[in-house]
């Protein structure tokens, strides 16, 4: 799998910690670091969950932004939310032998609530 950003690549040579999500639901969003790269999508049988491995950056040098990833039947028309021109194809698997497709959006900068 070649890696994917949904923002901002980080910068070459850049200290990166690979952080691994479960994704238990067919739509989720998570919090990361502006600077990021997804770098593996596959399925963990033991978890039950599709899993995927983010690189972040260090959080005091990068903005936080919001994203989404959703998991869709391959073929399977999107009501318009799940898969926008802003999204990107950032894997394939098969989900205990039913094959998907892994899209994430950026939603933006997570807001200040100061």
């Amino acid at each position: 799998m070649m890696a994917v950003t949904l923002c901002v690549p980080p910068r070459a040579g850049e200290l990166c910690a690979p952080i691994r999500f479960l994704l238990r639901r067919d739509s989720t969003v998570i919090e990361l670091t502006s600077r990021h790269r997804i770098t593996e999508v596959d399925w963990d049988p033991v978890e039950r969950a599709v899993a995927m491995t983010v690189e972040i950056t260090d959080p005091a040098t990068s903005r936080p932004v919001d994203v989404r990833i959703d998991i869709i039947r391959p073929g399977t028309e999107s009501d318009g939310d799940a898969i926008s021109p802003r999204s990107r194809c950032v894997g394939h698997v098969d989900r205990d032998g039913e094959p998907v497709d892994v899209y994430g959006t950026y939603l933006g900068v997570v807001a200040d609530e100061n």
